[in-house]
């Protein structure tokens, strides 16, 4: 065989011993990635780095993630020296030493790079943390690069020592030596153990004190021992690891299912419409004119649009004094929209809140705003990446999932909201039944409709207050289930969204075809804005033969959007102009809505990327023609002369990531938003914010 045949022989075998390089390096690369590059990462990053008006201030999880990105670094380095080591022996017989001995080093070096590339694409005013990381990593770079030097030195001490007579200080410090690598070895299987126990316990409280970027790091951090164990162990055996465990975690798939919807008792018997109407216009006996009733629609997007939500609801029951959730007859919630409204209604419902508002000791839009604002992506993160992670791969559904982490973090985001200085009367509200909230006061409004979808059919199922009956085209949840939820279960319904959420399974539902099990996902797969329920639910009420039709009523939706764009159409010109035939989200706002759209991955092998892309492309759509059909043609009483009002309150162009977690920043460009409303305002998104505030405070007024 020629040289060059036995030196690519030789190459080959390198590689393919060190293929445990690949694993390591994608944990690595892939968590950085996503802090460097994603907007979600990014915001997560700022929410450690940015903190304060003035961009100085100082949040204790630096520290986390400092600790948690030099942990990743050295797992990365220590295991790649640890395949390198099993594999080849002394360093005396390696072969390609420089591969072998820089290869570890680089591994190790990849999360400081980029997490100092992170730091760089947020334009951080303040550097210092950047300094910080390029100071670990070069410390890094030198210990590993003097350890031989060191550990040269400590041998030759020791032999000096026993030379002298000095056998137990000598003992003392060759044991160690000799055991450390395998004393790290085992520590870090065993931490990622005692990890995945701890967090299976309690996935909220440690994850929310490191933050979601220490989280992800930290468990990149324990996944490479677990992964690198495993590839060792299949080298022995000649098994190759990676296909075996995404085999094993297909075929466990197939009969272990732990997403099981959390369900508690009996579903109550729920109030019908005409009994939720009667008593939302009770107290408006009497009235002269039209009476303003309110259906409130929030468009889905984790706390983006729950922030949102949350802070225009609370800052119109301020500016009105209590008027406009008197007039709210219907809330219909997407996504993380309903985490808003929870946090809502809940707080305008408490007597104690109520009580701290009106003596002027509590601020409602800081208080709502405060509970959604809090860290839920740390919990999801937690759970996701530990008990959720390992139930893959384990044949009975014994660890809760990451849904359940999600309910439980919100659970304990309202108990901590809850403190002496916000007092509540139900600290422990989202983990009460959902229908609690209508128990104590059983005429309580608005009717809330929480928004999901079934996989089997694609069609909504929404999880109501009331009993709608037939006046929505959707799923009942309480009917198709039998049982009430909790109320963070409840929220979750329209808010699982793949793949921070998973798909929640329902068994045995009472559906007209028996089936096994059903299984729920966010409602923004059919509608992203929440307007279609509130749309039939309005028609079915003002229509010939509804329970609204006799009476004077002022329909008034109000959409909380998140789109970049308000307002969201250009009005039907009804033919009496001529114009070019568009969809009409295409008319006059074609960059700003994406006409056609962004071309993406449908220009990289179309045939196979080109259908999915299709059919997420066509769900966006869906929902831009059902809001448009709300616009075109807003249900209104029969035979009336007052018209309906179609109001859109919108983020404009602040890029708010949609994530469980926002950053201090983020919420402070949130709450600027709807704060500063300048009455001269020449920008058209944020001159229709204020246009729709206005008209709704006129109406109330009236």
């Amino acid at each position: 065989m020629s040289s060059w045949a036995l030196n690519l022989q030789q190459i080959t075998n390198v590689l393919f011993k060190t293929r445990g390089f690949v694993p390591i390096l994608a944990i690595t690369g892939a968590s950085g990635s996503i802090l460097a590059w994603m907007s979600q990462g990014q915001d997560l990053l700022r929410s450690v780095t940015d903190v304060g008006i003035n961009h100085d201030g100082f949040s204790w999880q630096v520290l986390w993630l400092c600790l948690a990105v030099t942990a990743l670094g050295f797992q990365a380095w220590f295991w790649a020296r640890v395949i390198v080591e099993e594999e080849f022996g002394a360093r005396a017989s390696w072969p390609y030493p420089l591969y072998l001995e820089w290869m570890p080093r680089l591994l190790g070096l990849v999360p400081f790079v980029l997490l100092i590339m992170a730091l760089r694409n947020l334009h951080v005013p303040n550097p210092w943390l950047a300094i910080v990381l390029a100071a670990l990593g070069a410390a890094f770079l030198i210990f590993v690069w003097f350890r031989v030097n060191l550990t040269r030195a400590m041998r030759k001490a020791i032999g000096h020592l026993t030379n002298s007579g000095f056998r137990r200080s000598a003992a003392a410090i060759d044991i160690p030596l000799n055991w450390l690598r395998r004393i790290i070895l085992w520590l870090g299987i065993g931490y990622a153990a005692v990890a995945m126990v701890v967090l299976t316990y309690d996935p909220v409280t440690l994850p929310v004190l490191f933050g979601p970027a220490a989280v992800v790091l930290t468990a990149c951090a324990l996944l490479i021992p677990v992964i690198t164990s495993l590839v060792l162990l299949g080298s022995r055996f000649h098994v190759r690891v990676i296909a075996t465990l995404l085999i094993i975690a297909v075929v466990v798939s197939f009969w272990v299912d732990n997403h099981a919807v959390r369900l508690t008792g009996p579903a109550p018997t729920r109030m019908q419409l005409k009994d939720a109407y009667a008593a939302w216009k009770k107290p408006f006996e009497g009235a002269t004119g039209p009476i303003p009733m309110i259906f409130v629609a929030s468009e889905g997007g984790a706390s983006r649009a729950g922030y949102w939500t949350a802070a225009v609801m609370s800052q119109l029951e301020t500016e009105t004094h209590g008027e406009f959730s008197k007039h709210i007859f219907a809330v219909s919630s997407i996504s993380g929209g309903s985490l808003g409204v929870a946090g809502f209604i809940a707080t305008v419902k408490d007597a104690q809140a109520q009580k701290a508002i009106a003596n002027g000791s509590l601020d409602l839009r800081e208080a709502v705003s405060k509970f959604v604002g809090q860290d839920y992506l740390s919990p999801a993160l937690a759970g996701m990446l530990f008990p959720d992670l390992l139930q893959r791969f384990f044949p009975f559904s014994v660890f809760p999932d990451r849904a359940t982490a999600l309910e439980v973090g919100w659970e304990d985001g309202w108990a901590d909201h809850c403190s002496d200085k916000l007092p509540c009367d139900h600290k422990s509200r989202l983990s009460e039944n959902f229908m609690e909230l209508w128990r104590d006061t059983p005429n309580l409004v608005p009717v809330w409709l929480i928004g999901g979808a079934m996989v089997e059919d694609g069609r909504p199922i929404i999880t109501s207050s009331v009993d709608f009956g037939d006046s929505i085209d959707a799923w009942d949840f309480h009917s198709l289930t039998g049982h009430d939820v909790r109320l963070s279960t409840a929220i979750l319904n329209g808010a699982r969204f793949p793949y921070v959420s998973p798909g929640g399974t329902l068994v045995e539902p009472k559906t007209p075809q028996k089936i096994a099990a059903i299984h729920i996902v966010d409602g923004g797969y059919f509608d992203a804005a929440g307007v279609e329920a509130v749309r039939e639910l309005a028609e079915s009420m003002l229509g010939p033969g509804g329970i609204a039709a006799n009476d004077d009523i002022q329909p008034i939706f109000l959409l909380i959007t998140n789109d970049g764009i308000n307002p969201p159409f250009e009005p039907d010109t009804g033919g009496q102009v001529a114009r070019p035939s568009l969809p009409i989200g295409c008319r006059g706002k074609a960059v700003k809505s994406g006409c056609p759209g962004q071309k993406g991955a449908s220009s990289v092998a179309p045939d196979l990327v080109g259908p999915l892309v299709g059919l997420y492309r066509s769900r966006s759509a869906h929902g831009e023609r059902l809001k448009a059909l709300l616009y075109r043609a807003p249900p209104r009483r029969a035979g009336s002369n007052v018209p309906s009002a179609v109001l859109a309150v919108d983020l404009c162009e602040y890029a708010v990531p949609m994530n469980w977690a926002l950053s201090e920043n983020a919420r402070r460009m949130v709450d600027g938003l709807l704060l500063t409303r300048d009455p001269n305002e020449k920008r058209e998104c944020e001159k229709a914010n204020n246009a729709a505030f206005s008209d709704l405070l006129a109406a109330l007024r009236k």
